[in-house]
């Protein structure tokens, strides 16, 4: 087996596999044997058509499925020899063949880790707002609780605007060159300006009211890869207009929030805002660390692992979605795309630097570092310790878990070290001057 190596753009490399002798004869054997058994050509019956035949009629066919198999059994050994490490996909490219000899070449394309110099993040400088316990924190937290508590009242004397839940009654007819296209109708509902809809649709809707129609024509559609697959014509009609109203502070949400009164929901609230002091103050410092790391080192990032960060991210926000039972099918993906992208990029990039930093530092992986890891995964998905470990050991998934315990450590250890400087906000430093 000969391999080359050849370099593409950006962090894609190339390698030609050579493969001669008897793999390459017995995948021919075997391809033909197949073909032989279970193609019909005109003139024969099945299992009796000449080996010559079946070359000249399946000639793609077999050079195709004969490279397939050969790279199957021959690509490990080949980038193991190359020295390379693909960070995703492996893509096969083009296969030569040479039967009469037995020889076969095939090229594969794939993308390997950026290189990059790790940077002194033992001397890092970061800056947080300072935490420091006030009324604000309480009155902010006190604002998500009654967002979290809001309920949707229908609205009737306005138009639609952004942040109402709209419902609508959609047909869809996709434009065909020739006959008529497929159509599709159906009912859904999602809040305006949150990429529920497509942005063109959400333009249009501002401003009309329940019962109006809305007709966009000659729209592209967008898989979740962001590529136009069709193009077609869309009629609405805006079915329910209802806006956010949140609950009025007093006794009657201290009771919705568990509490005899507003008095002691106020006294709660507070001591709980106290308790999470620390861990927001944490929470700042390791972001703060993250974007300074980011900042401070220029790592390419690899153009298929941010293709599937984006895809991974959008079937999150779409699973949401479906949750609170909303029709799916006609997102705005290429506006989510763009939405994620800058997080995307910025997670594979720190994933690279603490890798690299855990690396170079020595930091290992414990049982028990493993066991935290399983442990809060099973506190966001409300779920069992014991059930997370089975699924991700059914599923081959620890490896994930281990990795992302290392990557905890190491920017764990790097926070350790750094100097945190609390600046005061300008709505602190306004509040001193008045005060003076």
């Amino acid at each position: 087996m000969k391999v080359k190596t050849e370099e593409r753009e950006g962090l894609f490399k190339a390698l030609t596999v050579e493969v001669e002798g008897g793999l390459v004869r017995d995948a021919l054997d075997e391809i033909y044997e197949k073909l032989r058994q279970n193609v019909e050509i005109q003139g024969f019956r099945k299992g009796t058509a000449p080996l010559w035949l079946i070359r000249a009629k399946y000639r793609d066919y077999i050079r195709e499925e004969v490279g397939k198999k050969v790279a199957n059994q021959t690509l490990e050994s080949a980038i193991k020899e190359s020295q390379l490490t693909p960070v995703a996909d492996v893509y096969l490219e083009k296969v030569d063949l040479e039967e009469k000899e037995g020889k076969l070449t095939y090229t594969v394309s794939f993308e390997v880790p950026p290189q990059f110099e790790l940077k002194d993040v033992e001397n890092l400088e970061v800056e947080i707002p300072k935490v420091e316990f006030s009324d604000e924190l309480v009155r902010k937290k006190i604002e998500q609780l009654r967002e979290d508590h809001a309920l949707w009242e229908p609205v009737e004397d306005r138009g639609v605007e952004k942040g109402d839940l709209v419902t609508i009654e959609y047909e869809v007819e996709e434009i065909k060159e020739e006959g008529e296209g497929e159509k599709v109708s159906g009912e859904t509902s999602g809040i305006v300006g949150q990429n529920m809809f497509r942005e063109e649709l959400e333009k249009a809707m501002v401003g009309r009211k329940a019962g109006e129609e809305v007709e966009l024509k000659n729209l592209p559609l967008f898989d979740q890869e962001g590529k136009e697959i069709g193009r077609a014509n869309i009629r609405v009609k805006i079915k329910e207009v209802k806006e956010k109203v949140l609950p009025e502070i007093g006794d009657e949400f201290a009771r919705e929030l568990g509490y005899q009164n507003w008095e002691e929901a106020e006294k709660k609230i507070e001591e709980e805002v106290r308790r999470d002091l620390d861990r927001v103050r944490r929470s700042m410092v390791e972001s703060a660390v993250a974007e300074k790391l980011i900042s401070l080192h220029d790592v390419e990032v690899p153009r298929t692992l941010l293709h599937r960060e984006i895809s991974m991210m959008i079937e999150n926000r779409v699973r949401e979605l479906q949750q609170f039972g909303l029709d799916t099918r006609y997102l705005d993906y290429r506006a989510m795309a763009q939405e994620f992208l800058p997080r995307a990029e910025a997670n594979i990039k720190l994933r690279y630097i603490l890798d690299k930093y855990a690396k170079e530092k020595g930091i290992e992986v414990t049982e028990e570092d493993i066991e935290r890891q399983i442990k809060e995964l099973a506190e966001q998905m409300n779920t069992t310790k014991e059930e997370v470990r089975d699924y991700f050991e059914k599923e081959k998934l620890m490896d994930v878990v281990r990795s992302d315990a290392l990557r905890r450590k190491a920017l764990e250890d790097i926070v350790s070290r750094v100097k945190v400087v609390e600046k005061e906000t300008k709505e602190e430093e306004d509040k001193d001057e008045g005060g003076s």
